[in-house]
């Protein structure tokens, strides 16, 4: 009996472990102007405009409902493109993102106790760049420049 016992806490503990992976995507605008996003460094040529940081916080309701949209989406989105466009960026490189993060368990448990919510926040921080001739945005490929004569 304690053996089976002791099993079946085992597998309910191995499987209480959690991977998430979250995906947010840059849209174009009506305008047509893109904005790249990229979590590394360009090789080519660009001017620096300054450090962004977008910070979304909010909590999540019964385990599972984010009224405030805490996410990596939301936040890319509704504040860090707006403040890039703004700043009259083409892109932002070195990106970091964070996000809190909630185990399955731990999201059952506060959908049971529905009357606590869970603190939810989520934080995209980069530089914004501008780029000079004869650079491209990642994956993009380097722009023809024409030889002057």
């Amino acid at each position: 009996m304690c053996g089976r016992l002791g099993l079946l806490l085992g597998v309910l503990l191995a499987s209480s472990g959690c991977t998430a992976v979250d995906v947010a995507r840059a849209p174009s605008t009506p305008r047509g102007h893109d904005v790249f996003v990229t979590t590394s460094d360009l090789p080519g040529p660009y001017k620096s405009l300054g450090v962004v940081q977008a910070t979304r916080r909010g909590a999540i309701l019964f385990g599972f409902a984010d009224p405030a949209s805490t996410d990596l989406q939301g936040d890319l989105d509704e504040q860090l493109l707006p403040q890039v466009r703004q700043m009259g960026g083409d892109g932002v490189i070195n990106v970091r993102f964070q996000q809190t993060q909630y185990t399955l368990p731990t999201r059952i448990l506060f959908a049971i106790l529905f009357f606590f919510p869970l603190p939810s926040e989520a934080t995209i921080t980069g530089e914004v760049v501008k780029l000079e001739a004869g650079a491209a945005a990642p994956g993009m490929g380097a722009s023809v420049v024409p030889p002057t004569r």
